[in-house]
Order: C-alpha cells, then sequence, then structure tokens
C-alpha cells in the first residue's frame, strides 16, 4: 500500500467495532407481505430513522430512510447484513472515505465509505455506500456491502447470518433506481475490491 493508503489503514484499525445482535431481524416475520415496513417499524424504535453527517468529509443530511431498508433487504439478504442497519449512524459518522465513482445507469454517483461493525461476536469490515442523486440529495445504501471477517479469508458469516428467503417483497420493478441498484451498476468496482485496493483487507470474491 502506498503511503496515503497506509494512513487510511491505521485509522481504520483505531475506528470503533459497535455490536449489533442478528437476533432481532431473524425474530420479524419476513412472511404474507409488509416485511420493509416490520423492519422500517424497528429502525424507528431505534432511532436509527432519519439523516447523519459524515465527520471525515463534513457532508450532511444522509439519510437512512425505507428507500435505504429496501436496499439492503433486496436479493434475500440475510439476518446479519440488514442487522447492520441498527449501526447505520455510526457507521455514517465514522466513516473512512475511500474514493467516489462516477454516475451509475440511474446517474448516481457513489462515494464509498469503510467502517467496522461486530456482527454476533464477530468482527467485520464493512464497505457501505453513499448514493447521491442529481440534486445532491444523499442516501445511504449498503446494499452492495461485502462484509468479511478482518484480515480473513475463509471464514464467513456463520450459517445464521447467511441468506435466507424473504418473502412478500416487491419485484425489482417496483422500486425506485435509489432502492433498487444493480449488483453490479455501470462504472463502479465491487466494494469488496475497492476495501482491499485501499486497506489491504483480505477478501474472498464470492458475490
Amino acid at each position: 500500500m502506498n503511503t496515503d493508503n497506509n494512513e487510511k489503514r491505521a485509522r481504520f484499525d483505531a475506528l470503533p467495532s459497535p455490536e449489533v445482535s442478528s437476533e432481532a431481524v431473524r425474530n420479524i416475520p419476513h412472511d404474507g407481505g409488509g416485511y420493509i415496513g416490520r423492519l422500517v417499524q424497528w429502525l424507528l424504535s431505534k432511532g436509527v430513522i432519519g439523516k447523519y453527517t459524515n465527520g471525515e468529509t463534513g457532508w450532511d443530511n444522509i439519510a437512512v430512510n425505507k428507500s435505504s431498508v429496501k436496499s439492503v433487504a433486496h436479493h434475500r439478504a440475510g439476518a446479519g447484513k440488514i442487522a447492520l442497519l441498527e449501526t447505520a449512524p455510526n457507521l455514517i459518522k465514522n466513516g473512512i472515505f475511500l474514493e467516489t465513482n462516477p454516475k451509475n445507469e440511474y446517474g448516481l454517483i457513489s462515494h464509498i465509505f469503510a467502517g467496522k461493525a461486530t456482527v454476533d461476536g464477530i468482527p467485520y469490515a464493512v464497505s457501505f455506500l453513499v448514493r447521491e442523486d442529481i440534486n445532491g440529495r444523499r442516501y445511504y445504501d449498503h446494499s452492495l456491502t461485502k462484509i468479511e471477517a478482518l484480515d480473513r479469508i475463509d471464514d464467513q458469516a456463520p450459517a445464521h447470518i447467511t441468506d435466507r428467503g424473504r418473502e412478500g417483497l416487491q419485484p425489482k420493478e417496483n422500486f425506485s433506481p435509489v432502492s433498487w441498484p444493480t449488483a453490479t451498476p455501470t462504472g463502479e468496482e465491487t466494494t469488496a475490491n475497492i476495501l482491499k485496493k485501499h486497506l489491504g483487507v483480505n477478501t474472498q470474491n464470492k458475490l
């Protein structure tokens, strides 16, 4: 890594690693429709839904909203990934800016940040995005997040964090571009590769 990346890695290593449990998410019924609404209500009870500021860049009004929840919960997202929404305010506040990708096919600019969190007792590197539209509105989105055990290649999330089916979600065409970005948006690297490039965090490219 170059000097700049070494400095980023040092700051990354010093980041707090807030702890979250996937138990609450696993106990939220996901059948019969209304799953996103139940997730939003859970996050409202935790005081998560709102707008936040990143300390490093000073960017404010980064929204964690229903669109963020839809994005994170799509493609049968596992309980651990969804549970990370609980610590989104902390991730946004302390996130280390890595780079900005050009507009994707929806006209959204993606700012990529790195953070840390501990899910069910296991520490993870978290790469997350702040999407910015043509009007300058910013949305928190970790739908493209690739979380990996810190500096471990083969250990993946335990079985209860892996993908499980989610019934009752709307089909893709019913989501707005902000709430349903593609898995590999035009002009963007995977966030796992960006995390590895800037921080030297070992990742395994299992998408």
